[in-house]
């Protein structure tokens, strides 16, 4: 009886409560449906074709109506049945000590180095060692950083992932000669939209670097959380009622989204639908990074982009150069995200390199690095390789 009353008080719910895209609230809201009612009484298909949408869109528009909304545990959301989440509240001092304390490395010194003149403030960023060099092994990603790394197939976008993912179970234990215990207090979440993040990668990632100590790799995987994501949609729908689950999963400090440009390489929404789910993709983002106080790892995949001679946008016919550029290019950032490039040298030089900048600093000063990938999986100097 009682999940009856559910199924009934949810089916009577409108249409601009659900956890839909605005895109597609306004596309229902268009076709004449009001309530999650009126839209379970009609197909799949009936509904693709009413709001020029996809199969497996609307499909996935009707799961959300036909039963009461999913958090991204997969959990009944009790968001309706109880009382209203407070805002919360820290303290400047709370703050500063989350920034100053809390750092997640990418396990390369000359990486973290580029990241720390960005994401760092200038006092922290110049702290020289004992040898007059910059120290940046403590790493340079801090909650409330917004990162995006970018790069071509192979290059170590997943592996620079799974790097500042140990250091986070790790903490400053992700060093030489710090490896007692796992740090319980910042736990990872990683949302994967390919389904191919694989578990094995990850555990032979935490045996690694727990080889020489006596903390148990399971107890570094039990505190990274995975949430595979099958449709855009289901994509959008998780960002906005992410911030309930890390309510609930207070521990977490660093949420990867591995990758975002994987559910809108397709073209199949027009310019203001994609400028519409963009800035809602922004704002969920922003939320997660400042009122969660999470760092946000952001893997978007490349696309060649043509240019006229002047650098306008060109075609096939009117372009004379091809860049590659991120693919969901500037719509979901921020002046402050940083957005960190991976690529390899001209022909005859196999190296990777990493590239640091901001659209608020621009690109043509900003620092870059070498780095290269070990037979962990895991980032490293050239000169650990």
């Amino acid at each position: 009886m009682a999940g009856a009353a559910s199924a009934d008080t949810h089916h009577s719910k409108l249409i601009i409560s659900l956890p839909l895209p605005h895109f597609l609230k306004l596309a229902l809201a268009d076709a004449g449906y009001k309530a999650a009612s009126d839209v379970v009484r009609v197909s799949a298909g009936d509904l693709s074709a009413e709001l020029g949408i996809g199969l497996q869109q609307a499909q996935d528009v009707l799961r959300q109506c036909e039963v009461p909304s999913a958090g991204p545990s997969g959990l009944t959301s009790q968001s309706d049945a109880g009382p209203v989440t407070v805002a919360r509240s820290s303290t400047a001092a709370e703050l500063l000590s989350q920034a100053t304390h809390t750092r997640f490395s990418t396990l390369s010194a000359a990486v973290d180095g580029v990241l720390s003149s960005i994401c760092l403030p200038a006092a922290e960023a110049n702290i020289m060692n004992k040898d007059g060099n910059k120290k940046s092994s403590m790493g340079a990603i801090t909650p409330g950083t917004v990162l995006e790394i970018s790069g071509p197939p192979g290059i170590g976008k997943t592996a620079m992932v799974v790097s500042v993912a140990m250091s986070a179970r790790l903490g400053e234990r992700a060093g030489p000669g710090h490896r007692d215990q796992p740090h319980d207090d910042a736990e990872v979440l990683i949302i994967d939209t390919e389904g191919a993040f694989a578990i094995d990668r990850i555990f032979k990632a935490a045996q690694a670097l727990t080889r020489t100590s006596s903390i148990d790799p399971h107890s570094i995987v039990e505190g990274i959380h995975l949430i595979r994501v099958a449709t855009q949609v289901q994509m959008i729908a998780l960002l906005q009622t992410l911030d309930d689950w890390l309510e609930s999963h207070s521990k977490v400090r660093l949420v990867v989204i591995d990758t975002l440009s994987f559910h809108f390489r397709q073209p199949n929404l027009d310019m203001n639908s994609r400028r519409r789910v963009m800035d809602t993709i922004k704002h969920a983002i922003a939320k997660i990074s400042t009122v969660n106080h999470c760092a946000v790892i952001v893997v978007n995949q490349l696309a060649t982009k043509l240019f006229t001679a002047e650098n306008k946008q060109g075609n096939f016919d009117t372009g004379d150069k091809a860049i590659l550029m991120p693919q969901l290019g500037e719509l979901w950032t921020t002046a402050k995200t940083v957005r960190l490039a991976l690529f390899r040298g001209p022909p005859g030089d196999d190296v990777r390199y990493a590239h640091a900048s901001t659209s608020s600093t621009g690109s043509a000063d900003a620092d870059w690095a070498a780095f290269d990938v070990d037979t962990d999986g895991l980032v490293c100097d050239l000169s650990d390789a």
